[in-house]
């Protein structure tokens, strides 16, 4: 599978929204390597739960995706926010 296209997952918005909200995962931004999002994870959480949303999304999607962690140390390009809830799979 190729990796998911800036366009595929602003399409998709309130599946990725909705989804992470199981796997503990908000405040979804674009990064700028193809596929990738930026998130924020619940305190509670831990990365089997990004893997498990990555994995689920894929599929969904029928592209990869990757998700990279907010927090210290992560260097990461957002490029923007993905706030646009009117998208679904």
């Amino acid at each position: 599978m190729r990796p998911a296209t800036a366009t595929k997952l602003r399409a998709n918005a309130a599946t990725i929204h909705q989804l992470g909200l199981r796997h503990g995962l908000h405040a979804f931004a674009l990064s700028s390597e193809p596929g990738e999002l930026v998130a924020t994870l619940d305190a509670d959480r831990s990365y089997f739960d990004i893997t498990s949303f990555e994995a689920d999304l894929s599929s969904i999607l029928g592209a990869v995706v990757e998700v990279v962690p907010r927090g210290p140390g992560v260097d990461v390009n957002e490029t923007e926010p993905l706030n646009d809830l009117r998208g679904a799979a």
